[in-house]
């Protein structure tokens, strides 16, 4: 991500300008600035998804830029239209997706501590329950004896990308997926339950 600057984003725009002229006109400049473009980007190289299918990327953003300027909904809104292509990154040869699940109490619990700005959203949970939710996962994760990098945590839309912010640094190769990013003819089979006392 940290090697994408605005030139190659241009470059990259310039050769599917050539194949699909309309949809980069539609959305660069009208829409989006170059800049933005080229942060959703980053956003999404960040975590490993790539970002080769252009087409599909800016066809999402220019469905929804209208109703959001918000480029970390934004780059959610492209995940989802993505998931196939990130789906396959980690499904196994049975077509099964090995993941650990969030009690929904403690999700409810991540997703009342999000701050949304302008600027973006941030974590407005205290230290000490953060290490706590952080600690917890890394030793679930640990401990389901499921390979590092093909292990996923499956969690809601509204909390994930904050949830990989917060473990990023404890369990950088264990992606964190949403669960309209499973496609439907995937299976996913569940090696553990994330259950954190919030009092």
């Amino acid at each position: 991500s940290e090697l994408l600057t605005r030139d190659e984003v241009k470059k990259l725009l310039d050769a599917t300008k050539e194949k699909s002229p309309a949809v980069v006109e539609e959305v660069v400049g009208p829409v989006l600035k170059l800049g933005e473009v080229q942060k959703v980007l980053q956003n999404l190289l960040r975590e490993h998804v790539p970002i080769r299918d252009l087409q599909t990327i800016l066809e999402t953003l220019g469905d929804w830029a209208g109703r959001t300027k918000d480029l970390e909904i934004l780059t959610e809104y492209v995940r989802n239209a993505l998931a196939r292509t990130i789906c396959a990154q980690y499904q196994d040869q049975e077509n099964t997706v090995h993941c650990i699940t969030l009690d929904p109490a403690l999700e409810d619990a991540i997703n009342a501590h999000i701050e949304r700005t302008e600027t973006g959203s941030y974590l407005t949970l205290s230290p000490a329950r953060a290490n706590k939710i952080v600690e917890t996962i890394r030793d679930q994760v640990e401990r389901c004896g499921v390979p590092m990098g093909t292990l996923v945590i499956l969690c809601s839309p509204q909390i994930r990308m904050q949830l990989r912010r917060l473990i990023e640094s404890a369990v950088p190769n264990t992606p964190v997926l949403a669960f309209n990013e499973v496609v439907k003819d995937i299976r996913v089979q569940s090696h553990g339950l994330v259950t954190v006392e919030m009092s």
